[in-house]
């Protein structure tokens, strides 16, 4: 008690409020142990049973679009790889972690998920820890309990996504801002500062909580310059940690990105108000040529190389005026946004939680909704005491407002669960204390807010059409098959979605690209012939019939389906640029270089065109035309390597050995050349020196 009453004297003297420092809960009970221990083994089991029924299934075995992303990366960085010339798009930490899992445990081993399972256990514990300090030995559990009976926390840790680690950050944020405000020293908020820098290398959004941490300081007379010390150690803590990926980026990736440089696009996609707050496309290309870097979009735009910053920054400015030039829709599309971060309804994307969990009957033992949660955490906002409040709120908001300028799908929130879930303990707690004191009125206020909340933000309002995820989900599984090189699989989707919703265009046209990835032209025909049968006008249908009959020879039949998709879409350029290459190799080079005249007319940044015309033009023996075009192209585009590769044919056949050799040296020694690139590189060099 004496030590207790000098704290309290000594954060009066600071002018912190007595509230402001707490002490370390004492020995956790020998109830709660047991009651901790039977949530962690009980979900140890289901782990157990969902990953023996899951360990063959192509769900866990093939990555799939940002798991993808992430395995080749990191299997790159396990083999010294380290990205010259490229600043990270991504957060770096995640496949960092995961290449020191592959090389240890080796490439393509589930080690990392499987202690990514682990770690959401340890995450249970974790719930406990900050709710003893928040709300006390009764509502750690209840805490605890909400977050161990969430299934989807279970379900994306299964996969290489970084949700797991997200979420163990998360929680070690919320358990040092405790301490920091507990005991405001300036180790303490440097540590804060440091945990929310690293959290802030897996997802940028986390460094919202630095402009919002600084509020659960005191900010009255004789306080505030305290206050500013500290906060500035929070910030020097978030640089410290930022500092090394920045410095990378600048020395090895050549740009000065402060982490990432998927921002911009990421921004871009947030605003486009017909996605309803889902990930969308932000241009309109056929889904197989689709670039989710947004860098072939503006360059193509702008006519020129860009670094990744630079394509960020426009991308932002994209997004801007796009917010600033429909100001009444955006209200309306932020208001949409927020209510699906709360509402009961887990919003796919990448995978569904709604279609997977009725289908794997070991997801089916996690019985807390997030509706339940979410309506519970609203009402414990204002039931809560007022220190837990505080912190809730801030944390909470902070990830809350992060979001809103992307998108507020199920895996991005899932960050933020075990805080609410401690929330909704904070409700129960209250309207329990409310009945036992007889209170009525305060527990019918705090039930019926409840209830009202409950129906607000139950998952049908916000729903998607379920056959329409259920169609989607079915042609993933059939993309996931082609990947694995599994036709049988891929076409039982494939007919699965067709059942699903029967006559779709869509379902035979993605059926071909799938064909097309597995190297049978000949199915791929028959299914795009299909889409056309059932979308006679579609452009990019037309367009892939057409491209598959150029691969598979027969160039006449191709031109017309370019013509008719060049009809379809009179603004495309891909359909005449495809008509240029087929009429190429039928030899008629003159119409083949009007057809690359009307592509570059229709978009002249496009680097892949003047390129193909610049071969084209020599080909036909002009060389110095090819020539000209060529150092305009390097010019606009130092990083695009068949530039400087053509120049250095058309040098050579010139008789520039000289000079031929010196634009390979610049092609060379661009940054980001793949293997393939390199050999290629390395044949015309030999060939030249043979040459000399």
């Amino acid at each position: 008690m004496c030590r207790i009453g000098t704290r309290i004297a000594r954060s009066r003297r600071r002018g912190y409020p007595p509230g402001m420092e707490s002490a370390a809960p004492g020995p956790v009970p020998r109830r709660s142990l047991l009651i901790l221990g039977a949530l962690v083994a009980a979900g140890l089991g289901l782990r157990l049973w969902y990953w023996l029924s899951i360990r063959h299934s192509l769900l866990f075995t093939v990555p799939y679009l940002d798991g993808y992303d992430y395995d080749v990366w990191a299997r790159a960085l396990a083999g010294g790889d380290w990205g010259r010339g490229q600043p990270y798009w991504m957060g770096p930490l995640y496949p960092h972690l995961l290449a020191l899992s592959y090389a240890v445990f080796g490439a393509g081993s589930p080690a990392l998920v499987l202690g990514q399972w682990l770690l959401t256990l340890l995450n249970v514990v974790l719930v406990y820890r900050l709710g003893r300090r928040w709300l006390g030995e009764t509502g750690a559990l209840v805490g605890a309990a909400l977050y161990a009976g969430y299934g989807p926390t279970v379900f994306y840790a299964g996969f290489r996504l970084m949700e797991t680690v997200v979420t163990t950050l998360t929680l070690l944020v919320a358990q040092q801002a405790w301490r920091a405000t507990g005991r405001p020293t300036g180790r303490a908020w440097l540590g804060l500062g440091l945990l929310v820098g690293a959290t802030a290398t897996a997802r940028g959004n986390a460094l919202m909580l630095l402009p919002l941490l600084p509020c659960l300081l005191p900010w009255r007379a004789g306080a505030w310059r305290r206050s500013w010390r500290l906060a500035g150690a929070l910030g020097l803590g978030a640089a410290l940690a930022i500092l090394p990926v920045t410095l990378r980026n600048l020395l090895v990736g050549g740009d000065l990105v402060l982490l990432t440089s998927n921002a911009g696009v990421n921004l871009l996609i947030g605003q486009q108000a017909q996605y309803g707050g889902r990930f969308g496309p932000v241009t309109r290309v056929p889904q197989f040529e689709f670039d989710p870097t947004g860098e072939t979009l503006v360059e193509t735009d702008l006519g020129h190389d860009l670094a990744p910053s630079a394509v960020s920054r426009e991308l932002s400015r994209r997004a801007l005026a796009r917010l600033a030039s429909e100001p009444r829709q955006m209200v309306a599309h932020y208001a949409r946004k927020a209510y699906r971060f709360w509402s009961g309804y887990e919003l796919p994307q990448i995978y569904s939680w709604n279609f997977w969990h009725e289908r794997w009957p070991a997801l089916r033992f996690f019985p807390v909704p997030f509706v339940l949660i979410s309506a519970l955490a609203l009402t414990g906002f204002v039931a809560a005491r007022p220190a837990a409040r505080r912190q809730l709120l801030v944390l909470v908001g902070a990830w809350f407002l992060g979001l809103m300028p992307f998108f507020p799908t199920a895996r991005y929130r899932l960050a933020v669960v075990p805080l609410l879930a401690l929330a909704a303990a904070a409700a129960i707690l209250a309207i329990a204390a409310a009945v036992r004191a007889r209170s009525w009125r305060r527990a019918d206020a705090l039930i019926g807010l409840g209830l009202a909340l409950l129906v607000a933000l139950w998952p049908t309002w916000s729903a998607l059409d379920p056959l329409d995820e259920t169609w989607h989900c079915h042609l993933n599984n059939a993309s996931l098959a082609a990947d694995a090189g599994e036709r049988a699989a891929m076409l039982a989707a494939c007919a699965e979605a067709e059942a699903v919703r029967p006559g779709l265009a869509e379902t035979p046209y993605r059926q071909g690209g799938y064909l097309e990835k597995l190297g049978d032209l000949a199915g791929a025909l028959a299914a795009y012939e299909e889409a056309q049968r059932r979308l006679p006008d579609n452009p990019f249908v037309l367009y892939r019939r057409a491209r598959t009959l150029a691969a598979l020879g027969r160039h006449d039949e191709a031109l017309a389906g370019y013509a008719a998709a060049a009809a379809a879409d009179s603004t495309w350029s891909f359909p005449w640029h495809g008509q240029a290459l087929s009429l190429k190799e039928l030899g008629r080079l003159a119409e083949a270089e009007s057809a690359l005249a009307r592509a570059i007319a229709l978009e002249p940044g496009r680097s892949r065109f003047r390129s193909n015309l610049a071969s084209l033009l020599a080909e036909q023996g002009r060389l110095d035309e090819a020539a000209a075009i060529l150092r305009e192209l390097t010019a606009d585009f130092p990083g695009y390597l068949p530039g400087w590769f053509n120049l250095a044919l058309v040098q050579a056949r010139q008789g520039q050995n000289e000079a031929a050799r010196r634009t390979l040296e610049r092609a060379a020694a661009l940054p980001r050349l793949s293997a393939e690139e390199r050999a290629q590189v390395d044949r015309l060099r030999q060939q030249l020196a043979t040459a000399r």
